[in-house]
């Protein structure tokens, strides 16, 4: 009887220290983790409680040769609906297709829809949206934002380009230094309970974005301004499909100009030019109808350099001494090269002329003889 009972003191025994060394490495382990790793587990805890909203940052602006401001931002907001904060979802859905203008079946597809958080509309007026944040809904959250904005509507608009839904660059400038423009966005911290409500006493917190850089360009609005003028003469008068015109600043090289029209409305690029039927259009035509109309000929296309290259080649006959501005010639309408006929562009000729009214006529004749005889000294001078 003795030996049963010291055998079962030594299980107890041993039973005992056995749970007492558990216990004492469970105490270890929570001692570890609660004061050693406190802030490491805090700070995983707070990121499972926390929702994160986005804050758009403002683009860098762009601004011409005199510093006047030709991309701008507008502020807007963004309205977006969270589905577990959402407590009465008819109210929601009213009022926002009442403020927003959409369907009720576009609205409360996106308010009913399981998700952490669902945008309803991006680039809302701002009295908008502050009317919306006025009736002071449950679940819905009415974020400001940016939108771009070009003071000159359809002045160098395919020069500049412009911006999507997101902001993000598209074509021209703004997508060519689009990685200076864009700055980084922030962020909006909410805390919130296990099924996702917000803690109101928690508050929220706030990671400020960072605007983009400003872009300084070389072209000069008043000089865009004529030239766009020039060019829309142009087309008018000629009946031409599209004009471009090209300003160069001739010591440096820098674009002071680049106009090519029609041009399109910066604030409206969707917008297609007015006439144009879209009612059989497919969306692959429509989009084909938009790269045409946002294309820049200026960079785009290539020409034959034409009647422009005479300008380099009347500075060379004068460097090379080939030729003064005094010279007299006879335009009779053409000139024999060998056994080829080049006409002038006035049929009946300019008659006599000098150098300079040559020049100012832009007369083939006269400038084919004077390559002609510049091709003679080059060659007399190499023998």
């Amino acid at each position: 009887m003795s030996k049963n009972m010291t055998s079962h003191r030594k299980k107890i025994v041993t039973i005992f220290f056995a749970c007492l060394a558990v216990f004492v490495i469970l105490a270890g382990r929570l001692t570890y983790l609660m004061i050693f790793k406190s802030d490491y587990y805090s700070e995983k805890a707070k990121e499972l409680h926390e929702r994160e909203r986005s804050i758009k940052a403002a683009r860098g602006r762009i601004l011409d040769a005199n510093g006047t401001v030709i991309a701008d931002n507008k502020t807007v907001c963004t309205v977006s609906v969270i589905h577990n904060q959402v407590k009465d979802a008819d109210a929601i859905v009213e009022t926002l297709s009442r403020e927003l203008d959409l369907s009720e079946d576009y609205v409360r597809k996106r308010v009913e829809k399981y998700s952490s958080i669902e945008r309803i509309k991006s680039n809302v007026d701002k009295k908008t949206g502050d009317a919306i944040r006025a009736c002071n809904l449950e679940g819905v959250k009415v974020d400001e934002d940016y939108k771009r904005y070009y003071p000159y509507g359809s002045l160098a608009s395919k020069v500049l380009g412009f911006t999507g839904g997101d902001n993000q660059g598209i074509i021209g400038l703004e997508v060519k230094y689009e990685e200076y423009l864009k700055g980084q966005e922030g962020t909006i911290l909410t805390v919130t309970d296990a099924r996702g409500v917000e803690i109101d006493a928690a508050g929220e917190e706030r990671v400020e974005p960072i605007p983009g850089g400003d872009l300084y360009i070389s072209l000069d609005m008043n000089i865009q301004s004529y030239a766009t003028q020039l060019a829309r003469q142009v087309m008018e008068t000629k009946e031409a499909e599209r004009v471009s015109i090209l300003v160069m600043n001739p010591k440096n090289g820098e674009i002071m100009a680049m106009a090519d029209v029609p041009e399109f409305d910066l604030n409206s690029p969707y917008e297609l030019p007015e006439g144009t039927d879209t009612g059989n259009l497919s969306e692959e035509q429509k989009q084909e109808l938009l790269n045409r109309m946002w294309r820049n000929g200026c960079i785009n296309d290539t020409y034959e350099p034409g009647s422009t290259f005479k300008i380099i080649t009347a500075a060379a006959g004068l460097e090379g001494g080939v030729v003064t501005t005094e010279d007299q010639f006879s335009c009779p309408g053409f000139i024999m090269v060998e056994d080829r006929r080049i006409r002038c562009h006035k049929i009946a000729g300019h008659g006599a002329e000098n150098f300079v009214e040559a020049t100012m006529n832009s007369c083939n004749p006269v400038f084919t003889e004077k390559e002609t005889k510049k091709s003679a000294v080059l060659k007399k001078q190499r023998s």
